[in-house]
């Protein structure tokens, strides 16, 4: 099966403008939950999580990857926001995964300012022998389209990977069904309103007392990371009174 290898950013400087994150530990989370979309599907996969730019590149030669995916959100002027791929021209096998991508992509995410462009002077575009699709998901420097990432992390990773199936003429394989429910963010668990009633008084509590601080943000944007079996475990504790009135 065809080798994939993921460069998520390792730009930490770049804050969010809502959400109390910042694009590296958003770009890891997408980089994550599409290995393990890409993994399901078939493929090998190489997910560059530490290192430099440049070392990311020289593993992924070295690994021979039929395909080099920079992982990436944007910013521009805080209004504008959409998806944005670029390859190195707009011919040949980059441009064909780029619009691959592009085409799952692109409908998921918020914004309508999308394109794909050539940018051969980027240096994981020109550097990788692999076809490069550099993924730009949209912009973090708008506030809403910021909360949009943080709580759409896997529908962003398996569109990504629906795309690369289509290119490369593998199945995908859903995995819906497998995917255990998660509260991304506290609104995120605000929202469900099904569960919330049972969960939340459980939460605020270890909130209101430090024993839960969470990964980042604040306010709704408190970003969780907890799966809803997670959640439950915690309120079964609640209730044996483990963490006090």
């Amino acid at each position: 099966m065809p080798k994939v290898y993921l460069s998520p950013s390792d730009q930490s400087r770049n804050t969010y403008a809502a959400g109390g994150t910042n694009e590296q530990e958003q770009c890891r989370r997408i980089s994550t939950a599409l290995e393990t979309a890409l993994l399901r599907c078939g493929f090998q996969v190489l997910n560059g999580l530490t290192g430099s730019m440049q070392e990311r590149v020289n593993e992924s030669n070295a690994w021979e990857a039929d395909l080099h995916l920079p992982i990436h959100t944007n910013a521009y002027n805080g209004q504008v926001s959409g998806t944005r791929i670029f390859s190195y021209d707009l011919s040949g096998e980059g441009y064909r995964a780029a619009q691959s991508v592009f085409a799952a992509l692109a409908p998921v995410t918020p914004g309508n300012s999308e394109s794909i462009t050539p940018r051969p002077e980027l240096y994981e575009v020109r550097a990788s022998n692999a076809p490069c699709v550099y993924v730009e998901v949209d912009f973090h420097d708008v506030a809403e389209v910021a909360l949009w990432i943080i709580r759409n992390t896997i529908p962003i990773a398996e569109a990504i990977c629906r795309g690369i199936c289509n290119y490369f003429g593998v199945i995908y394989e859903d995995g819906e069904e497998e995917l255990e429910m998660r509260y991304n963010t506290l609104g995120d668990l605000k929202n469900d309103q099904n569960n919330a009633p049972y969960y939340l008084p459980t939460i605020e509590k270890l909130l209101a007392k430090g024993f839960l601080t969470g990964k980042g943000g604040e306010g709704d944007g408190l970003i969780l990371d907890l799966s809803e079996d997670a959640v439950r475990i915690l309120v079964i504790h609640d209730r044996a009174g483990l963490y006090g009135d």
